[in-house]
């Protein structure tokens, strides 16, 4: 006889669409612009850093599980003054990974009868933690109009109730390349104020915003320290996401509440790595010209990355909707008709026209991007189903391999 789940198992759906895709990117051997991770070298300073730190005994013993205190001092010194105050040791915790933050966060706040509500599209862990919760998940669909990603401000004032508990902010934006503007951050801590909200700041790819555009962190905004959690990400920050490690920091009535979650779950991220990161965040904060910071080596990677898939793509007559910030561009597919398009499997699938395209794409030509629909929730409305989401933040011969491929489409 079967042993039966909890019912929430069955809510979550079926297996991740992180392992469905990757499990094909890997079948096809292809060239992978669909998983969001930098796959370059581990940067010469970031070794010196992990290299130091092997060789200080400390590091292999556990260290304090609200985190080791030299990488504790490191984030104070680093976002202090990007918030606009003098982050005390009790407002900071490290992770996991950013995406143990965003389940400690929604463990810790968030229950049976609570409303959350995210940007649609969106970064699927959300969705997953508010089931896990019990608490129900409220879409907003951000609007593509001319080119733009936009906050439809009515859209987003009439999704409240006195049951909303928390709104997920993530900016730079997880698919869509967004950069929330300063109004519509007003907007959302306007509206967090008068319902009384715990606002999730997930700013992992904070470092990494294109010319025009300024990222502000919203727990910078007057009054909104005390209702905010900012997490971040070394793995995004630094392309190490392997080494799985995070930090969340606000006000200590929050992030106290982090740690009674922490002490349920895995007891502390890596001494060694934490060590190591430590280090190379204060390189990056003592860096004075004309040396090169890691961002700014990075960004000039992504950039370049960028530029090249951009022209690629438009010749290929797939248009890119303009990148704001983060790791991902998102690209037209309704334009191009590829000959695939043709076969009887392309014709009789029921699958959307996202999801057939980027099958086909890395079927045929080896180059794996993902369905933009496959970051909305299931039953959304504002659903859209004919762009692909493609990443930028990659080696430079990954890069320049996914431009031959593209240039070879037919």
């Amino acid at each position: 006889m079967e042993i039966g789940h909890a019912d929430k198992i069955s809510e979550l759906g079926a297996p991740s669409m992180w392992i469905e895709w990757g499990d094909l990117a890997r079948k096809n051997n292809s060239c992978n612009l669909g998983s969001g991770f930098p796959n370059f070298p581990l940067h010469p300073d970031l070794r010196e850093e992990l290299v130091s730190a092997a060789e200080n005994p400390v590091t292999c013993w556990y260290t304090r599980a609200q985190g080791h205190p030299k990488l504790i001092e490191e984030i104070i010194a680093t976002y202090s003054p990007l918030v606009g105050r003098e982050i005390q040791p009790t407002e900071a915790i490290v992770t996991i990974g950013a995406y143990q933050g965003i389940f400690w966060s929604f463990e810790a706040f968030v229950q049976a009868g609570d409303e959350v509500i995210v940007f649609d599209p969106m970064f699927d862990a959300y969705r997953l933690d508010c089931v896990l919760a019990g608490a129900k998940f409220v879409p907003v669909a951000l609007k593509l109009e001319s080119g733009s990603w936009v906050l439809e401000e009515e859209l987003f004032k009439n999704s409240f109730n006195c049951n909303t508990k928390m709104i997920v902010v993530n900016t730079p934006h997880n698919p869509t390349g967004k950069v929330f503007t300063r109004k519509e951050l007003e907007f959302i801590s306007k509206l967090s104020k008068e319902y009384n909200c715990l606002i999730l700041a997930d700013e992992v790819y904070d470092r990494y915003v294109f010319d025009g555009h300024e990222h502000l962190s919203i727990a910078s905004l007057p009054g909104m320290w005390e209702r905010t959690i900012t997490l971040c990400s070394a793995g995004k920050m630094f392309g190490v996401t392997g080494w799985r490690v995070g930090w969340a920091f606000g006000g200590a009535n929050l992030i106290e509440k982090l740690f009674r979650i922490c002490k349920c779950d895995t007891f502390g991220a890596s001494t060694i790595l934490q060590e190591a990161l430590a280090g190379m965040l204060q390189r990056q904060r003592l860096c004075i010209p004309p040396k090169e910071s890691y961002f700014q080596w990075a960004s000039n990677i992504f950039v370049e990355n960028y530029t090249k898939l951009q022209k690629a793509f438009t010749n290929a007559n797939m248009p890119v909707i303009p990148a704001e910030g983060g790791f991902f561009m998102i690209v037209d597919c309704t334009k191009r008709r590829f000959k695939f398009q043709d076969s009887p499997e392309f014709q009789s699938s029921v699958e959307t026209f996202d999801i057939k395209i980027a099958k086909g794409i890395v079927n045929k030509y080896k180059l794996s991007v993902l369905p933009l629909s496959l970051f909305y929730g299931s039953d959304s409305k504002s659903k859209l189903t004919s762009y692909l989401r493609v990443c930028f933040a990659k080696s430079p011969e990954s890069v320049d391999k996914a431009v031959e491929i593209i240039e070879s489409f037919e």
